[in-house]
Formats: C-alpha cells, structure tokens, sequence
C-alpha cells in the first residue's frame, strides 16, 4: 500500500467506518468545510475579522468564556474533553454563520509553526495579532487588537508569550503522527493530546489564553478546531468513531452521558453519542486535510472487550500516517520515516502504521529523502524538544504530575531516536 493513498485515507472512510445501520442520525444537507488558517488570504482574514467583531460586540465572546470558566474542570482531564470542544466550537461557529452564512473557524495546526511559533502567519499584524504590549500585555494589534474582556472581570485582552517577544517551541508534527498510530483507546489519546500540544500552543501566547477564560481570545477556537481534526483522524483510523472512554460524569465515561453545558452555552441535553460522527445530525463541517465524513452513518462496533490501556505495536486497521496538514510535508514525513526504519527498526513501535506499508511511494511531489542537504542544513531541520508543562499548569487542571512527565520524556526519547537516525524533517 502506498504512503502517498494514505496520508488522509480520503478514499477509505466508508469502508473504514462501516455501513450504515436502520438507525442513525440524519445526514447533514450540506457540509462546511474548515480550512488552514495558513491557507488564508487576507481578504479572508478581513471577513473573519467583520464577523468576530459582531460576535465581540453583541457578547458572545463573553458568554463563552464564562461557561468554560464554569465547565473548566468536568471538561478537562476527563473523557468530556474531545467531545465538549467539538460541541462548544460548533456553537460558536453557528453563530458566527448567523451574521455571514459562509463563516468557518479556520483550524490552526500549530505543528507547523512549532519550531518558531512566534513567527507564525497566524501571528501577525492582519491575522491574530502578537504579543501583548506594556505592563498589562494588552493586545494591540491583530483583528482583536485592543478589546476589551468582561470575564472574569473587566479587562483589555491580553497575550504574553512565555520566552519573553517568543514562544518556547511546540509539540512538532512527528510526535502527534505517532499518537495518531500507536494510541489504541480514546482515553490515552486524549491524555497525549491534552498534555502535549493542546496545553503547549495555551502556555506559549499565555495572556488570556493561558487561563480559564481562554475563550476570550479568538485561538481558542482555532486551536480547538485542529484538536478536533485530529481526534477525527483518529477515529476514522482506527474504526473507531464510537470509541468513548476514560473518566465520566458517574464512573466509567459512555455515550449516553451528557455534554457539559450551561445557562450561557447550552446544549439543550445533546448526549455525546450526537457529536460522535462528522456530517450528520447538527455536526454538519469537515476539514480540508482530514478524512471526509462517511457516505453512510456507521453502525457501533460489535460488544466485546474493550481494547487494554497504553501503546500498541500493533498497526492500525486504517492508519492516518500523519496529523500534519500540508498534504507534500505530511508525505514526505511518512515516507522519509519508512526509509529511516531500515536503519533503526525500534523506530517501529512509534510508527506501526508506517511500518507496515511495503516502501513508500516516490512518486509524491518533490519527494526527495533528505540526503542532498548539507549537514548545516540537516542540523536546522533536527527536531526540537517541546517545552515543559509548568507546575501552576498542571495545577489549574488538577493533572497527575508524574503522568504529565511521562508522557514528556515519552516525546522527547521519540525526538531524540529520530534525530539519531537517518530521518530529516521536512517541516
């Protein structure tokens, strides 16, 4: 099987998936489609800009960061994690397509700027603005530049990047690639996600961002929207969309449990099974680099013994090979990790999916496998360590700190065998 027929397994979804029972949730009449805030233009950005601003003055903005306030700790650290944000997104969205019919949250995949984040294009002037300037890190330029916040009390925006006019380095696209085939059971996906790159992108713009009202900033969405593709990437490769679990409202986490909400943004009782398959019921978008939603709605997967915690070597029924979003680098990673295997076969154990493809495809456009550059250009594309979880961090979401190192040295010993290998980035 080629690398290049499954970066998005854009092909395999039905079959991936399964057929539809007599039962299920109404297909969407239409499907929005979520892009790369990379990808936009700056016309875009202008009418996004248009469309936040009236969302900012009629107090949506507001709304939504007092309920996450409120949810913060049944929504984090808890199975409710994916399928809240998913929820909470959405509704923002509708909103936001009540003022302009054709408004989409761009996702943001931080994987791409996460050697410098700072200087990411969505980090700038006509985008989402920088740092936040004087003593109170008021944000003054961008399309939020100079608001003002109500929650949880009456304050202008701020951001405050947490290497002073930088941003310590991010999760990269390698270690998520690994989640997305090694993490056989929601829950330990959810926990490598929620410790690695979803609280990096929160502590590195800091500010606003990195508390409970997170919200406030326009980000939030963005950073939850890529969240969301890859947990969509996940369940479609691993046949496992109705896949739930992890610790719930009583006990054990299951699809009939409530989605957390209140009086600000409810929900009207949507259990979690509603949001659980992209294009159908009220779940009507997809992404423009994940899987597209399936042609039927999926029956459940058959009763049995739920899947053992941790890390299967075992490869994937389907696999996503990458979460990068760029569909030429997310290839040429897949591919150049497949001829890095020959090299180093414990690479494997990080990589099932990849390693169980036949040789990668060197058809891919401009594939090259890193051999042609120099050594100064070798060392610029090693891979960088992400930085650490602060303490105050693990705290305000109640985290088991061993747990949290764990699954950082976990990244960091995954970094430090691909830079000892053949493997040359190509991000």
């Amino acid at each position: 099987m080629r690398i290049r027929m499954l970066v998005f397994l854009a092909a395999a979804v039905p079959a991936a998936l399964g057929q539809a029972p007599a039962a299920g949730l109404a297909k969407c009449g239409g499907l929005r489609v979520r892009r790369s805030a990379h990808d936009l233009s700056p016309d875009e950005w202008q009418r996004i800009g248009r469309v936040v601003a009236q969302l900012h003055s009629n107090g949506h903005f507001d709304r939504f960061a007092r309920a996450h306030n409120v949810l913060f700790d049944s929504v984090h650290g808890t199975a409710a994690f994916f399928p809240f944000h998913r929820r909470f997104v959405q509704e923002f969205e509708d909103l936001g397509r009540q003022i302009d019919p054709e408004f989409t949250v761009p996702y943001w995949d931080s994987t791409r700027d996460s050697r410098d984040p700072a200087s990411s294009s969505v980090l700038q002037d006509d985008t989402l603005g920088g740092n936040g300037q004087g003593p109170g890190r008021c944000l003054r330029n961008g399309i939020q530049g100079q608001w003002g916040s109500l929650v949880p009390r009456r304050h202008c925006l701020r951001r405050d990047f947490n290497d002073g006019d930088a941003i310590l380095p991010w999760v990269p696209a390698e270690v998520i690639s690994s989640f997305l085939q090694t993490d056989r059971r929601l829950a330990d996906f959810s926990e490598h996600i929620e410790y690695s790159i979803h609280g990096a992108v929160h502590i590195g713009l800091g500010g606003d961002a990195g508390t409970r009202v997170a919200p406030n900033d326009l980000f939030f969405y963005m950073h939850h929207a890529n969240i969301d593709r890859l947990w969509w990437q996940w369940q479609v490769g691993h046949r496992r969309v109705f896949d739930y679990n992890g610790p719930g409202p009583n006990g054990e986490a299951v699809l009939d449990d409530v989605i957390p909400q209140t009086g600000d943004v409810s929900f009207g009782g949507a259990q979690v099974r509603s949001v659980m398959v992209l294009g159908y019921g009220t779940v009507c978008y997809a992404y423009d680099s994940a899987p597209p939603p399936p042609a039927s709605y999926p029956r459940r997967r058959p009763p049995g013994p739920q899947p053992g915690r941790g890390r299967s070597s075992q490869a994937p029924a389907a696999p996503v090979l990458s979460g990068g979003s760029n569909a030429t680098s997310a290839g040429l990673e897949a591919a150049r990790i497949h001829g890095a295997l020959s090299g180093d076969p414990a690479l494997k154990k990080y990589f099932p999916g990849i390693a169980a493809l036949a040789g990668p495809d060197r058809s891919i456009g401009a594939y090259d496998d890193g051999s042609a550059l120099s050594c100064a250009e070798r060392r610029a594309r090693r891979l960088v360590h992400p930085a650490p979880v602060p303490e105050a961090w693990i705290r305000m979401h109640n985290f088991d700190p061993a747990r949290v190192r764990r699954v950082y040295d976990e990244m960091y010993r995954l970094i430090d065998q691909l830079n000892n290998s053949t493997y040359v980035s190509p991000y």
